[in-house]
């Protein structure tokens, strides 16, 4: 994925492109023109973490060299984080010079490489109209989705549609995951950016625990690469080239303060709480109002987002079950002074869940992030702790 406004450049390569293409039916493609896939490795910025693909079309002969992009977006766009809540991002397929492409690449020191593709001419010439279509103003904007449609579907389907039942894919031995679901794909990218794996650990809901089959992965870039690598096309292997256009090492990410590491800050920063109650023979219910205000409206946000949003992989989030949306409402009656006795079986029935929870963990079917286990015992203690209380000390 690119973000369009990064780099000025860029309007100079529309300006060559829609020279260029004017009508695609006054380029001819030569004998030698060809069609490849490009796959850039993934960047440091959250938006580039899962890599990019493009389709490059080069024609020696006819002196020029383009790279067609599914994966432009311009956060100045009205209305732009509006949509991305919404779950309604408008990505636009563009068009540059390969040079303003790969600049970008060397930039942002990202590895990119080429897969040539074994294409008859006239395949070349369908996949090419398809793409001119795609770029035209009515037709370049469409609605992105994460999984089901980014830059790398979308290429993918370019070339499906034009080969139709001709290309097959032998997936047994190319290297795709096992067994894993949609999440732990996303897992595979993001291990060594423990907060982004806590965001999507905590955000992301069941839509996205389903089994991830080898076309599914093709989601992210690399496994596009991968599917096409042993593909077939009339009995041919797809892939006549592949070559390493740019070669840089990975980022190395470093992350000193984990999400474990807060979490667990802030058990034992309730349990000193405990302490210090437990002498003074009181209770801090104004520390439970911030601990269940907070965990409410984390909840609250997950209702939201499952009601009023499009995005396919926030609904039915199994996190309610421990940050529930009650605990907002809830969290303002520990702050009166009389409290109703009812009070104190919601934090007794809060506190069984959290331990059923905490038992139960390996047969969770939504996952749970390990760093959740230290705030869901610390929920545990507290309502505990407020089941006892109430009545004695209200």
């Amino acid at each position: 994925m690119i973000k369009s406004n990064r780099f000025f450049h860029k309007f100079l390569s529309f300006l060559f492109c829609f020279i260029l293409f004017q009508s695609v039916y006054s380029i001819q493609l030569s004998d030698s023109a060809r069609i490849s896939l490009l796959t850039c490795s993934p960047g440091e910025e959250l938006y580039s973490a899962f890599g990019h693909n493009g389709i490059r079309v080069t024609d020696y002969k006819e002196g020029w060299d383009v790279v067609f992009n599914y994966g432009t977006f311009d956060d100045s766009q009205p209305g732009f984080y509006y949509n991305f809540v919404k779950g309604r991002m408008i990505y636009s397929v563009t068009s540059e010079t390969f040079n303003d492409f790969m600049s970008e690449y060397i930039y942002e020191k990202r590895s990119v490489t080429e897969q040539q593709l074994n294409l008859s001419v006239e395949d070349k010439k369908k996949i090419f109209a398809a793409l001119y279509i795609n770029t035209l103003p009515e037709n370049r904007d469409y609605q992105y989705d994460f999984f089901w449609d980014n830059c790398a579907t979308r290429p993918r389907d370019i070339f499906e549609k034009a080969l139709g039942g001709r290309i097959k894919y032998r997936t047994d031995s190319c290297g795709f995951e096992q067994h894993k679901t949609m999440h732990d794909m996303l897992r595979l990218y993001v291990h060594n950016r423990p907060w982004v794996d806590f965001g999507f650990d905590l955000a992301l809901g069941l839509p996205c625990e389903v089994p991830a089959k080898p076309r599914d992965q093709t989601f992210l870039p690399d496994y596009l690469a991968k599917m096409f690598a042993c593909a077939t096309v009339d009995g041919q292997p797809f892939v006549s080239k592949n070559q390493t256009l740019l070669d840089f090492p990975s980022a190395e990410i470093k992350t000193p303060i984990r999400p474990i590491h807060v979490t667990i800050f802030l058990m034992l920063t309730g349990f000193l709480l405990m302490f210090f109650e437990s002498l003074r023979k009181t209770h801090y219910y104004f520390f439970d109002f911030i601990l269940f205000l907070i965990a409410g409206l984390l909840g609250l946000l997950f209702v939201s987002l499952w009601l009023f949003t499009t995005h396919y992989s926030v609904p039915e989030n199994l996190n309610m079950l421990w940050l529930s949306p009650i605990h907002f409402f809830v969290a303002f009656l520990l702050l009166k002074k009389k409290k109703p006795d009812w009070l104190r079986y919601y934090f007794l029935a809060n506190c069984v869940l959290m331990l059923i929870l905490l038992i139960g963990w390996r047969w969770n079917p939504q996952p749970l992030n390990f760093a959740f286990a230290p705030i869901i015992i610390l929920l545990a203690v507290r309502s505990f702790s407020i089941f006892r209380t109430v009545g004695v000390n209200s």
